[in-house]
């Protein structure tokens, strides 16, 4: 049964669980929360993807944390900027394996984290996100999913494969189906963008107060 419910993919995201978006523009795939990553949910990514999997962290702490744009020439002037790879610094061997991109998703997420925490180039790719870009991606998407949910700004994300022809990616009724198949909850981009206006709107009406 496809579970398609803005309330219900911040709910499972809070319960540690993996979520699919879809619609967001042309992308859509798999998100999870980084600060509950582990080699089991980053397996499964990882399997269902076309294995780049990324991280999306709020610009600012992109720079805290010392991650530059992949490209020197590149502005950030789109909704999510790549950046640079990383591995975590400790805890790690190669640094490719699910349970090693899962340490480093998590060092990523985790508020204490400093630049010397991770190392340069690695396996697991941040991306920064604007998030007030008027054209929202699956990044943007995924981070504010995991800020519904609770858990610190860091959200695991990748881009699924079409399971009919491993040459593309999934359209949104592949992703639907996706999501249906495999028991997770999926939510549409446009939705959770619409569901931020109104919250922002609530909040800044009663500070008005």
């Amino acid at each position: 049964m496809l579970i398609d419910e803005q309330t219900t993919a911040p709910a499972a995201l809070a319960a540690g669980e993996i979520v699919v978006v879809h619609d967001a523009g042309d992308e859509g795939g798999i998100v999870f929360a980084a600060d509950r990553a582990d080699a089991d949910n980053t397996a499964f990514a990882v399997r269902h993807s076309s294995g780049f999997l990324c991280v999306a962290l709020p610009e600012s702490r992109c720079d805290e944390l010392a991650l530059p744009p992949m490209s020197p020439r590149a502005r950030r002037e789109t909704a999510a900027t790549v950046c640079v790879t990383v591995d975590a610094a400790v805890g790690v061997s190669t640094g490719i394996s699910a349970a090693d991109r899962a340490r480093a998703a998590r060092v990523l997420a985790d508020a204490n984290s400093v630049p010397a925490d991770l190392t340069r180039p690695g396996h697991l790719v941040p991306v920064a996100v604007d998030p007030d870009h008027p054209r929202p991606g699956l990044a943007q998407a995924a981070l504010h999913l995991v800020a519904a949910a609770g858990h610190a700004p860091a959200a695991v994300f990748a881009h699924l494969v079409s399971p009919a022809d491993e040459t593309r990616m999934a359209t949104g009724a592949e992703l639907r189906a996706f999501a249906a198949d495999h028991g997770l909850s999926a939510v549409g981009a446009p939705a959770l963008t619409e569901r931020r206006h109104v919250d922002l709107a609530r909040v800044g009406a009663q500070s008005c107060r």
